[in-house]
């Protein structure tokens, strides 16, 4: 059967093509059964994975089998199981889910990679090239189902090919053939019917088929579920805060608002030593730095693709301009345009909080709260950090309004663990923007301060969607 790609083949319980060599581990327990449907598609047919709800007993059976085709290490996973509850004691039951990647027919990990790494094969498998992979990880923040993995030990993102290798040769992935009670399998699916129709795709706590057109097709207990509740609802703790990604954005902003508003030969070298700095910095985020060129690959559909062009082209143009003057103004053009890409890049449907434009306002407005502070400008700075708290406000209004943890969830965590911080946060802003009437050096250390804190919480604070975790196993977070 041809693919788009040749992907090499590699032995059982091997690594995937491309990957560093690691020991041999022992073949998952699936029986090596063949099945010869398997390889016979249809033009318009796609593989996918079936699950029945009715069967699965929570045994994750599943998981172990994934994490030993696939030499997986302790702290990373391609299928998990997940739990919710429903009912009144004491008539209540508990449900599972088991779930990999769903081979999306519009897979937003594909859309967004800035290395085009991923790829939609004929036969409906996403595929993932791990030598394309630079670890930058936007692909874990646009797939609202959160399946790839950032792989410590390898420094990239990998993710379930749906052992790809096995249904060249006629087998069922090892998440199948280790499943005792046959609640997983692989089937066929015609893409055009599925599309018109694939409401089987979706199921109590998941994100909306209508993200991607997930293709696993879910068969749910019979009767009504009634009010249900997953493990996950109740661990509610704060992501990862990024911090080169802190440094990468808020840098390029602070340099913007110099750009903005200073002409001086002064203001041109402040702009150029901050934005050449922020771009550094943003390297530390990459699994593997030295191959942060890759990101340029993806220009036509990625906005980190095209946030990391013009930063970079800002960044040059400031540096040039310290020399030729009449490039500032260029300059400051085209670090609109980057400051635009960096926040439209946040504004994905897997990241509730992120996904309004009041993400890209406030990146604007973080760069007239600063910038604006070095130049002489502290009325147009203190103007600034007023329509930033009004933002922040009208942004935690639209989230509390929505019952879903992934919405009012944020607004949780913004009161509680981190409430002291969200007050110091603004007292800095609103400190120094009064401050900076009068003392201009004082007035740009305290507003960057509290830059420096909102930053940190709006990473940590976002609610990612996902499927339910597990009751006796943390939720992944990135």
């Amino acid at each position: 059967m041809e693919v788009a790609v040749s992907l090499s083949r590699r032995p059982e319980g091997g690594a995937p093509a491309g990957s560093p060599t690691r020991p041999a581990v022992a073949p998952a327990p699936a029986p090596r059964q063949h099945h010869p449907e398997l390889l016979a598609l249809d033009a318009g047919e796609h593989y996918r994975f079936g699950f029945d709800m009715n069967s699965c007993i929570g045994c994750h059976s599943c998981e172990v089998a994934c994490a030993e085709q696939n030499g997986l290490p302790a702290d990373t996973a391609w299928r998990r199981v997940g739990e919710f509850e429903g009912g009144e004691f004491p008539n209540t039951k508990r449900f599972h889910l088991s779930m990999s990647c769903n081979h999306c027919l519009d897979p937003a990990c594909l859309t967004g990679c800035p290395t085009n790494a991923y790829v939609k094969l004929d036969n409906g498998v996403v595929a993932h090239h791990a030598d394309d992979c630079i670890g930058c990880q936007y692909c874990t923040w646009n797939c609202p189902y959160s399946v790839p993995a950032f792989q410590p030990d390898r420094r990239i993102v990998t993710k379930c090919d749906m052992c790809l290798p096995r249904l060249e040769d006629g087998l069922k992935p090892a998440c199948v053939g280790a499943c005792p009670t046959r609640a997983l399998d692989v089937e066929i699916v015609n893409v055009a019917a599925w599309i018109a129709e694939h409401a089987e795709a979706d199921a109590p706590h998941l994100p909306s088929a209508e993200l991607t057109l997930s293709t696993t097709r879910i068969v749910l207990p019979t009767g009504d579920l009634g009010e249900t509740a997953a493990a996950s609802d109740f661990d509610l703790r704060p992501e990862h805060p990024h911090w080169p990604l802190v440094v990468l954005t808020l840098l390029t902003q602070v340099a913007l608002g110099v750009s903005l508003t200073g002409a001086d030969l002064a203001s041109r070298l402040v702009a150029a030593v901050v934005a050449g700095g922020a771009l550094g910095g943003s390297l530390l985020h990459l699994g593997r730095p030295a191959h942060a060129w890759k990101a340029l690959r993806n220009l036509r559909r990625s906005w980190l693709s095209r946030e990391v062009l013009l930063l970079g082209a800002y960044a040059a143009l400031a540096a040039l301009s310290v020399v030729v003057a009449p490039l500032a103004p260029v300059a400051a053009v085209v670090g609109i345009a980057g400051v635009f890409a960096s926040g439209r890049l946040y504004v994905v449907p897997g990241r509730p909080s992120w996904n309004t434009p009041l993400t890209i306002l406030a990146f604007y407005l973080a760069a007239l709260a600063t910038g604006p502070l070095l130049t002489g400008y502290p009325v147009l700075a203190a103007a600034a950090v007023g329509a930033q708290l009004a933002a922040w406000l009208a942004n935690l209004v639209r989230l509390g309004r929505d019952s879903r943890r992934e919405w009012n969830g944020t607004v949780a965590l913004y009161r509680h663990p981190f409430g002291w911080l969200t007050t110091a946060r603004w007292a800095l802003a609103v400190g120094g923007a009064a401050a900076g009437f009068s003392w201009a050096p004082v007035g740009f250390a305290l507003v960057a301060s509290g830059e420096l804190l909102g930053r940190y919480l709006f990473y940590v604070t976002v609610v990612p969607l996902n499927m339910p975790g597990s009751f006796f196993g943390a939720a992944r977070r990135h």
